[in-house]
């Protein structure tokens, strides 16, 4: 279910529940759902019902809209399989009910979605791919001050990169003149040359043709064992990490798991880390096969692929040409997203290397500098220039990101499965920019190479296929992202 979808009597949350997670998740809803919204809630009838593995919150609301009273019943299941909500007596002909009906699935959503990313928070994730031992990584192995400045510039939109570039010469212009023009131009010239090299050192883990797979293990912990090891994680995560690299020998069958999780249990018990066997979670993944079949679709070869070990769900694309590319997938991505939407984040970042996107970006960048030679105002007014010239590459960024999107749709051919990821991965500002008066304007306004999630996620939503040809995929995004904008205000 996602925030944009149309309520029904019956709705998916979220499937796959941590066991350890299930009451957490009741305790949550009940606090800062049914507590927070008492007012409206019929006296005497929330109940709080556990059976066996599943627990299941009903109440009544009594909901006043001007002078008509709304009612409606709900029921929430959460077990392992899945969070469901359940309106037991919604009339679809009912606009009031309807709208009441979507603000309760959009909040527990909202509810259910932080209690995850909390879990995901207070879990040690180890990311293992291929044989070999290099080919794996603890949690914090990149956690110096360097290695999480390179990782936040280099995993995200290469839009950011450009613009380091940007202010670093605005200093650098008051100590050697104009030849910062020439300077930073070869400077962007040689990233845009190994940004792909650079990319891929990210991570350990490079999924290839021979070694596909790719294991997620998770194993959730409490912040007194991770404060613990935070103070000795360099020493000690490393070890742990090539022992369950040993442990877990890649594909495994789903009748070796517990055998695996046991074994993994002695390497954390080994190592002072606690846990059971129910914290234990590990997904495999043919990353591989994901990026190869997108690839075919888009008549390339597939890009050079790392794994970053970051609990956020994202991916992202650089190189100057296809032989010179490269893709770097997020072990939230891998955990987070099915099989479908996997494929459709992996062809947006296709979509970036197709449309030369990095070199589009290199050249804009590039003629800005030139500013610096023809526009009074960078000597007068710098500020006014930087905020001008920030506002153009980050607008720029914005059709490239729209673009993207429309590549991924039109090559795959399923345009709602993106609108599906996209839903996963921007969920907070979703529901931030729905329920906000000002978000919608506001946000196309932010310093953020990417449109707003709702822009994108409607877009991709209504996206038509059928009968429709799109051959010029940058005009059609401009179009759209003009046309986003003005229906803001």
């Amino acid at each position: 279910m996602t925030l944009e979808q149309t309520p029904s009597k019956q709705v998916l949350i979220q499937e796959n529940i941590p066991q350890e997670a299930v009451a957490g998740l009741a305790e949550s809803v009940e606090r800062y759902y049914v507590t927070a919204n008492s007012q409206y809630i019929e006296s005497g009838s929330f109940r709080h019902v556990e059976s066996r593995n599943t627990i299941e919150l009903y109440w009544k609301f009594n909901y006043p809209e001007g002078m008509v009273v709304v009612p409606l019943s709900i029921m929430l299941s959460i077990s392992q399989e899945a969070v469901e909500l359940n309106f037991l007596d919604l009339d679809k002909g009912n606009p009031s009910q309807m709208k009441l009906c979507s603000r309760a699935i959009d909040d527990i959503q909202s509810i259910v979605w932080q209690v995850m990313q909390n879990a995901k928070l207070s879990s040690l994730y180890f990311v293992i791919g291929g044989k070999e031992d290099e080919n794996s990584e603890a949690p914090g192995e990149r956690n110096s001050l360097p290695g999480k400045i390179l990782k936040r510039l280099f995993s995200g939109n290469s839009t950011n990169v450009f613009l380091i570039f940007m202010l670093f010469s605005f200093g650098l212009f008051f100590i050697i003149g104009i030849y910062t023009v020439f300077v930073l131009i070869a400077f962007q010239l040689v990233y845009l040359v190994f940004a792909d090299r650079i990319q891929l050192n990210l991570g350990n883990v490079h999924p290839t043709k021979d070694h596909p797979l790719v294991t997620i293990v998770s194993v959730r912990s409490d912040r007194e064992t991770l404060k613990a090891l935070s103070s000795y994680a360099k020493k000690i995560l490393p070890e742990i990490r090539t022992e369950i690299t040993k442990t877990v020998q890649i594909p495994i069958t789903a009748p070796d798991k517990i055998g695996v999780k046991d074994k993994i249990l002695q390497i954390l018990s080994k190592h002072g880390v606690r846990a059971n066997l129910n914290d234990i979670e590990m997904i495999t993944r043919n990353v591989y096969g994901v990026v190869e079949r997108v690839s075919e679709k888009f008549h390339r070869d597939p890009p050079r692929i790392v794994i970053a070990n970051s609990l956020v769900s994202n991916a992202s694309a650089t190189g100057i040409s296809t032989k010179h590319s490269s893709i770097m997938i997020t072990a939230g991505s891998l955990e987070d997203l099915n099989e479908a939407e996997l494929e459709s984040v992996v062809g947006h970042e296709l979509g970036h290397i197709k449309g030369h996107d990095p070199t589009i970006l290199f050249a804009v960048t590039s003629l800005e500098f030139f500013g610096y030679l023809w526009f009074p105002i960078f000597l007068t007014e710098p500020l006014i220039y930087f905020v001008l010239i920030f506002g153009a590459i980050f607008s720029i960024g914005k059709v490239l990101e729209t673009r993207a999107d429309t590549e991924s749709a039109i090559t795959l051919g399923y345009p709602q499965t993106m609108a599906s990821a996209l839903t996963k991965i921007g969920l907070r500002q979703l529901y931030h920019e729905k329920y906000s008066p000002t978000a919608k304007l506001l946000d196309w306004f932010q310093f953020d190479p990417h449109p707003p999630i709702y822009f994108r996620i409607e877009r991709m939503s209504e996206f038509k296929l059928d009968g429709h040809e799109y051959k010029h995929t940058f005009l059609i995004s401009l179009r759209d992202c003009i046309k986003g904008f003005i229906s803001a205000f």
